[in-house]
């Protein structure tokens, strides 16, 4: 049995964790594999985005807890999983099943956009172990949420439910568990047609204006960026496309 199943539908890369009995553990094994999928959803011409999500009751219990040691080597090595996919260059969807505790957690914030379910559970636990967050755990969340949410969180060591974090802007929507996959990839129909490129380079943009940059700063990478895709065949068609549709309704 694979600890992670790796499958393409649709232009949409679906990267299961695999080890419900463990629930989803991130091994070093497990790690190196998330590395590997990633590194091939990227590099495959058709696929536009990545879905994450777990098998079993769980979507990632974390890391193993003998792997919690003072090495900065054996950390990074955890960390590469759910980084990989944090740095991603495709869309990301985290889709969340079930708790996401610890590094599971750093996995599921990772993730450009979350769809969860009712048993979906965010669990920093990191203060339960008397750990400090790793993992860019802060960064991440702070750019997701408030202040007070990302306070509350790894602050006060609260967790949230599915419905608690949709309310809280830490996902887009909560839906009925037999239907999360299908949810999400259905998220994905808006861009399943577009050119890879397009999207690429959008998401680079959006995560450069989520630093200090000012608006001056990000409306001249903008206007450099939509200049380039004026300039791409799929744009020119869409644009005549749309301007004979108008002038046959005048």
């Amino acid at each position: 049995m694979s600890l992670v199943l790796f499958e393409i539908r649709d232009n949409i890369a679906l990267l299961t964790l695999n080890n419900p009995d463990k629930r989803n553990m991130l091994t070093r094994e497990v790690c190196g594999l998330i590395v590997d999928y990633v590194g091939q959803a990227e590099q495959h011409p058709d696929v536009k985005a990545l879905i994450v999500t777990g098998s079993g009751r769980a979507f990632c219990a974390g890391g193993q807890l003998k792997d919690l040691t003072p090495d900065k080597e054996m950390l990074e090595t955890i960390y590469s999983g759910f980084l990989s996919i944090a740095n991603c260059t495709l869309p990301t969807i985290g889709a969340i099943n079930g708790p996401a505790v610890g590094a599971g957690f750093n996995m599921a914030v990772g993730c450009d956009v979350r769809i969860v379910t009712e048993k979906a559970r965010f669990e920093p636990r990191f203060f339960g172990l008397g750990l400090h967050p790793g993992g860019g755990n802060t960064w991440m969340l702070r750019q997701l949420t408030s202040w007070n949410t990302a306070a509350g969180m790894l602050l006060f060591s609260q967790s949230l439910s599915g419905i608690e974090a949709v309310e809280k802007g830490l996902a887009w929507k909560c839906v009925d568990g037999d239907k999360l996959i299908e949810e999400a990839i259905a998220f994905t129909a808006n861009i399943r047609d577009l050119p890879k490129e397009l999207l690429l380079r959008t998401k680079q943009t959006l995560r450069l204006a989520g630093g200090t940059n000012s608006h001056k700063e990000m409306l001249d990478v903008e206007t450099a960026e939509q200049i380039w895709s004026i300039e791409q065949p799929f744009a020119r068609d869409s644009i005549a496309a749309m301007i004979e549709k108008i002038s046959s309704k005048s």
